[in-house]
């Protein structure tokens, strides 16, 4: 069967792997990718999602003006959702995402399509837990004041990571530069970064080379980060 499929060349193959039009080499390829890669599995499971973004407003199953309506409006609510992507993560995501990059990405579609998180300390959603080692494996680690952090997954290919954060009420990131680019995606509360106020489903996206420093609101703040590279420390928190 030759070398398996990178990352990259299954996100291509993933529209003819759902429609059962590859070649059968390509195929199990793929599917042999997709078995080790839970990245790519959840690219897949956001492609399956389209026909149930369609489903409720299906007036009619022969394809008449009522399925023609709900696949104009399911495909109208996907462009919605990649505007709320930053440009600069869109770029990151066509180049052929990283395990980080991937479940950030799929975390934050389910929450613009209103997916609820896990009630309890951690509020990511069920679907995207499933593809995470077992909380109980997780390693938290504990900044001055109050902050909270556990890496995820890392993708060694590109050395990016994603981490979950928990952030107190009140409290300020110290000023710090990134070496690396850095996407946060806000999963519940509010932080002020660089004069934004972002929320729950928020994306945000610093390039290499970025300073900034974020404020927390007073309902504290839980967070992913996708970043690569190292961050430099410019001083204090105010």
């Amino acid at each position: 069967m030759g070398m398996l499929f990178t990352c990259e060349e299954t996100v291509a193959a993933l529209s003819g792997y759902l429609e059962g039009i590859l070649p059968l080499g390509p195929f199990l390829k793929t599917r042999a990718h997709l078995f080790n890669c839970p990245g790519c599995r959840a690219l897949l499971a956001t492609l399956r999602a389209l026909p149930a973004l369609a489903a409720p407003a299906l007036g009619e199953a022969d394809g008449g003006p009522g399925a023609r309506l709900a696949l104009e409006r399911a495909l109208a609510r996907l462009a919605r959702n990649q505007a709320l992507v930053p440009p600069e993560a869109r770029r990151l995501l066509a180049a052929g995402p990283d395990l980080p990059m991937s479940l950030l990405a799929s975390a934050h579609e389910r929450l613009v399509r209103g997916r609820a998180g896990e009630a309890g300390p951690c509020p990511l959603p069920r679907d995207i837990l499933d593809l995470l080692p077992p909380q109980e494996h997780w390693r938290w680690h504990e900044a001055e004041g109050g902050l909270r952090k556990a890496e995820l997954c890392t993708d060694p290919r590109c050395g990016s990571r994603l981490l979950l954060v928990w952030a107190p009420p009140g409290s300020t990131l110290p000023p710090h530069r990134h070496l690396g680019p850095e996407s946060i995606l806000v999963l519940e509360g509010a932080m002020d970064d660089q004069g934004r106020g972002c929320g729950r489903g928020d994306w945000i996206h610093h390039g290499e080379g970025s300073c900034h420093a974020p404020r927390i609101a007073a309902t504290g703040c839980w967070y992913l980060v996708r970043e690569q590279g190292s961050v430099q420390l410019l001083g204090p928190a105010a």
